[in-house]
């Protein structure tokens, strides 16, 4: 056995993650990343999950099929230790030193879109989250677009990156919105949150709430269907041009593309769609429908 695979069995294995026993090489790899976020004037440090070791301001899409079990490699390329897990239901996660390397089960999950990512306070913090997207690449001549959604306060990250825990009684008042870690006008040149599809076209997003308040999307032209949710189960099946999106969510919707044009899709909150309250700017993309 070698000393990487010992390593890895070695801090493999608490509540709610399956030991390894047999590791196959060529699962999906995420970094644990810590780098500059120019996307904000402050140009604060944050963390983010990638899928090289080369940094990204955005963090890495993980993909599974439906129903099928799957390993995944974490890598902590960072200084400290920090704690990752698959966000569904009470999870205490997996803790991975500085330097370390951990090989996780996935489970067989439907299809949807999940969560997942560090629950320490510096890493979530600092925003290394992103989403597992299970059975929704199954038809290549459907159009699929993800949307990691997060809201910032640039003074708990501060005090983060100077290494101390920001005050857990002080009001949260978020300054910063994005979405795929993009604020407009950025979004509109990340190919997977600018929707730019053809008329009659079918197209699937993947919707992920990383962040501390709910987000109530709104789509100008049209309607979406929601195809899953693990939060609101209820409102599967629902078609309308304003959907919540709670905290904590994973959503699939599904617009249809039905008549020319573009588009502007927001947070229906005020504040969400301004950067550091100059608007235009945050959670804020486009729907661009091509002859």
């Amino acid at each position: 056995m070698t000393n990487r695979i010992r390593q890895m069995m070695k801090i493999i294995g608490t509540a709610g993650i399956t030991l390894i026993s047999v590791l196959a090489f060529g699962q999906d790899s995420l970094f644990i990343l810590r780098g500059t976020w120019e996307q904000i004037p402050e140009a604060t440090e944050v963390l983010r999950l990638n899928a090289t070791s080369n940094w990204s301001e955005q963090n890495a899409i993980v993909e599974r099929d439906e129903g099928v079990a799957s390993n995944l490699v974490i890598v902590n390329a960072d200084s400290t230790s920090h704690q990752w897990s698959l966000l569904i239901g009470v999870n205490e996660g997996v803790t991975i030193g500085p330097g370390e390397t951990a090989v996780v089960e996935l489970p067989a999950l439907p299809m949807g879109t999940y969560r997942l990512g560090l629950i320490d306070g510096e890493g979530n913090g600092l925003g290394a989250h992103s989403m597992l997207q299970v059975g929704l690449q199954t038809d290549a001549n459907l159009d699929l677009f993800h949307w990691n959604l997060c809201d910032w306060e640039t003074d708990q990250m501060a005090a983060w990156n100077n290494g101390t825990e920001p005050d857990p009684s002080a009001p949260y008042v978020p300054n910063y919105f994005s979405i795929n870690e993009q604020v407009y006008p950025t979004t509109l040149e990340d190919p997977n949150a600018l929707i730019d599809v053809a008329l009659g076209d079918t197209c699937w997003i993947a919707v992920a709430n990383h962040g501390k308040m709910d987000h109530v999307l709104h789509f100008h032209g049209f309607h979406v269907e929601v195809l899953t949710s693990n939060l609101q189960p209820s409102r599967i099946g629902w078609s309308k041009d304003t959907v919540p999106v709670k905290t904590g969510e994973g959503m699939t919707l599904q617009l249809v593309a039905n008549q020319l044009g573009t588009y502007p899709v927001h947070d229906h909150n005020l504040i969400a769609v301004t950067n550091a309250g100059f608007y235009p700017g945050g959670m804020l993309t486009q729907i661009i429908v091509n002859p």
